[in-house]
Parts: structure tokens; C-alpha cells; sequence
């Protein structure tokens, strides 16, 4: 939707999808009367996590990254943000009416009149799209062509909405945050045997795959008493603190997770930041040395690729791992050399770069030609344009968030063989986003 003639507008970065109409505050300002859009210099993954989503519409920040984690959090709790929007969100009056676009990552401010109107109806016909998407969704059954939807989400009482969103299961569970707000637990073999238990009950039948702890980058455990790194994307993260701490990291909830397996949760196991082989079988050997004392049953154990290392060698771990997913965030930050918390990169960040799209289809051709499954998570596999270019790159899987469910069906209801060729083309030859959204937006009427 194009700029109001009579607000102001800022100009940021898409975040979430979405579109909000409501009037601004900070975290700082006296709580209005409903719903609100949140304006903030920066949230936390924590922070996030947090927002009470009966009154928080959106939010919209000036530093922040379009792939961090907290954008991710968001993603899965289906809130709308713009990010990297530049400090003079901050002046804005508490109360300020605005318009969040998430899609084309602006703040319109001072909305009145005719503006609000068109901006009000436009939250309204928005609504209902998503509406009929869903009921679309759900009337449609799987996803054509092979693909197979899964989800994530970030507060453990989603996982009741599994059963009514079209996901197969749980194709990513990002452990470490289940524990935001009380980290002091994510060493407790208790706790995590709790969240998981409690997760396998209520999704049934369907599979979760597990993540173990990922923690680092721009999600500290204080708690921990980690030191302080000087580029903690590039530190002691994922796999490598795992491995450096197993009695109180790995084991425990290595621990946890075969024990609800033991009593019939249906559960895969991925290890994530790994960068060699050597590290994905330690961790196995750990993993089955774990299964054998408890006489849990086996389940599947695979890899996160998210390291250029690994994606390049991935050849050397076909065969030892279950299956791969391919995280494209990290995947995007580590190839392009661009943090994905810099708001000065916010928009250097292109997750559907010819190298990032060469990178994953060199990733699942090596892999299908050893039989190994490998599935997509992350912001790019939650946007109707990035889950078709992924399905056309051979991801046999797409882990989404549950509200992007409706729109990545649709998107891949309309991705015929031709289609397919079409796109992967495009992607390995060209590549980037603007004119891979550009042509896939034309070519499947999105």
C-alpha cells in the first residue's frame, strides 16, 4: 500500500508480515486503552517472548536485523514488525495512530480522516484474506508436490493449534526458548523432561524435531555465566558449547528427550552449528551412550546446516546423519559476512542471493543422491516467494511458523513442474530478491 499523502512516514525494514492499525507507545509510557504497536530502540528474543499478545498489535524498532531472533520470535507468534527503522520512531507522541506494514517494512504516523479510513479498511480486507487462506489451507490437505509443512512456534500453548493448521508436525523446536524468562532451568533435567513431555502429549502422533540448545549470538543464558566474547556469532555457540559443557548442557537434556521417547513421543534429534564431522558424531556417540542406559528407542539424529563448512562438506555427512534442515538465517549471515543484528545491514541481508540459492542446491543435491532427507526453516521458508524457491531448489520440507501456514500453501499449491524449472532457473542463475520476488509474484499470481 503506497505512503498517506498527510502522515509521516518511516522507513525500516520488513520484519514479520502484517499489517496493524493502532496507536503507538514505548515500553516506558503509560499502558492505553487496548491494543497498541510497540516502539522500541531494540527488543531481545526474551523481550519478545514476553509481549502480551492481547495487547500488543506489533512493534516497530530503529536497530534490530530482518533475520534476527528476535524477528523470529515474532514470526512465531504471528506479530507484525519492522525493523531498522531509525531513531525517530522514538519521538513519536504515546498514543500517535499509525499504520505498521510489515510487508514493506514502514511506519505511517498521524493517521486521521481519509488516511485512517483507507488504512482501517485495509487492516479489515487483509484479515479476511488470511481468513480464506486458512480455510483454504485446511480444505486443501498437504501441500502439493512433495513438500511437507511442518511448524514452529515460541510459547509451548501453541502447539495446541497444531492439529488445526494444516502442519504436519514440528518441524523445528527451538529449545532454548522454551526457557526464556527462567534460564536458570536450562540446565535442570526436570524442567526440559517437563516441556517436552508435555509438548508430546499434546501434538499425539505427530513428530517433533528437536533442536538441542543453541545458545550464543544474540541469545545469552546469563545464568550460565558464559564469557564475554567479542563476536559471539563466531564464538563458543550451538554444537561447540554443548560439547565443551556436556554434563550440564548436552546430557541433561539429551536425558530428557529419550526418556519422553521411552514413553512413546515420536521425536528427531539435530544438533545445531555444527561445522565438522567430527563434532555431529561426538554428539552421537554421546546421544546413543545416553539412549542405551535409559533403553530408550532410537530415533533420528540430523544436522542444522547453517555454516558455509558445512554446506560445502556436506558430502562427508550424508552418510553418517538421519536427515539435514537447512537454517537459512545463519545460513544468509555466515555467506554474505553480514551480521543479521546490524541494523546498518539490515539491508545488505538477502537471503535469496545466488549464493545463498547455489549453496542450498548444492546441499540437497548431494543429499537426495544419498537417500538423506533435507528440510528449510527460517524466515525465508515462512514467505510464500522463499518457500517456492526452496521447493524448486529440492527441500523435500518446509518448517514454518504457524500464521505463515496459510500463505506458503498457497503459494506452493500454484508450483507446477514448469513452474519448478522456472524458478530454480532464476534462483541459480540471477538470484536475489527483488527480482526473484519480482518473478515468482508474476509467475504464480501471488
Amino acid at each position: 500500500m503506497r505512503p498517506f499523502a498527510n502522515a509521516e512516514t518511516y522507513r525500516g525494514v520488513p520484519g514479520t508480515r502484517g499489517w496493524v492499525v493502532a496507536p503507538v507507545r514505548r515500553l516506558s509510557d503509560p499502558a492505553p486503552q487496548g491494543r497498541y504497536i510497540l516502539v522500541a530502540q531494540d527488543l531481545t528474543p526474551t523481550d519478545t517472548a514476553a509481549l502480551d499478545l492481547a495487547l500488543v498489535a506489533g512493534f516497530c524498532t530503529a536497530d534490530g536485523g530482518p533475520t534476527s531472533h528476535t524477528v523470529q520470535v515474532a514470526h512465531g507468534l504471528g506479530i507484525p514488525a519492522v525493523v531498522a527503522a531509525g531513531t525517530g520512531i522514538l519521538t513519536l507522541r504515546p498514543g500517535t495512530l499509525c499504520a505498521l506494514d510489515g510487508d514493506g517494512g514502514l511506519l505511517h504516523a498521524g493517521l486521521d480522516g481519509q488516511d485512517l479510513q483507507a488504512a482501517t479498511a485495509h487492516e479489515r480486507e487483509q484479515d479476511e484474506r488470511d481468513r480464506l487462506r486458512r480455510e483454504a489451507a485446511l480444505a486443501a490437505g498437504p501441500a502439493p508436490g512433495g513438500v511437507t509443512l511442518s511448524t514452529t512456534f515460541v510459547k509451548p500453548s501453541q502447539a495446541a493449534q497444531l492439529a488445526h493448521s494444516g502442519a504436519s508436525g514440528i518441524g523445528l523446536l527451538a529449545t532454548e526458548l522454551l526457557f526464556l524468562g527462567r534460564e536458570a532451568d536450562i540446565t535442570d533435567e526436570a524442567a526440559h523432561h517437563r516441556a517436552y513431555r508435555d509438548l508430546a502429549q499434546t501434538v499425539g502422533e505427530a513428530e517433533i524435531t528437536v533442536r538441542t540448545l543453541d545458545i550464543g549470538g544474540d541469545k545469552p543464558v546469563p545464568a550460565l555465566n558464559l564469557p564475554k566474547e567479542d563476536n559471539s556469532f563466531l564464538g563458543v555457540r550451538g554444537i561447540r558449547l554443548a560439547l565443551r559443557r556436556p554434563d550440564d548442557l548436552l546430557i541433561p537434556q539429551l536425558r530428557a528427550l529419550y526418556r519422553v521417547a521411552a514413553g512413546g513421543g515420536r521425536l528427531r534429534i539435530m544438533f545445531p552449528m555444527v561445522t565438522t564431522v567430527e563434532e555431529f558424531t561426538r554428539a552421537a556417540e554421546i546421544a546413543e551412550d545416553v539412549r542405551a542406559r535409559i533403553r530408550a528407542p532410537r530415533v533420528p539424529l540430523g544436522v542444522m546446516v547453517e555454516v558455509p563448512a558445512c554446506a560445502l562438506a556436506v558430502d562427508r555427512f550424508v552418510a553418517h546423519v538421519d536427515f539435514l534442515s537447512i537454517g537459512t538465517n545463519d545460513l544468509t549471515q555466515y555467506l554474505l559476512a553480514a551480521s543479521r543484528t546490524n541494523p546498518a545491514l539490515a539491508r545488505d541481508i538477502d537471503p535469496l542471493h545466488v549464493a545463498v540459492n547455489r549453496t542450498v542446491g548444492h546441499v540437497t543435491d548431494t543429499a537426495h543422491a544419498a537417500g538423506v532427507p533435507v528440510t528449510a526453516c527460517g524466515g525465508l521458508a515462512a514467505s510464500p516467494v522463499g518457500s517456492a524457491v526452496l521447493a524448486s531448489l529440492g527441500i523435500s520440507g518446509l518448517t514454518v511458523t504457524l500464521p505463515a501456514i496459510p500463505a506458503v500453501h498457497e503459494a506452493l499449491t500454484r508450483l507446477d513442474h514448469d513452474a519448478r524449472q522456472a524458478v530454480r532457473h532464476e534462483a541459480l542463475t540471477t538470484g536475489g530478491t527483488p527480482h526473484l520476488t519480482e518473478h515468482v509474484t508474476a509467475l504464480l499470481g501471488l
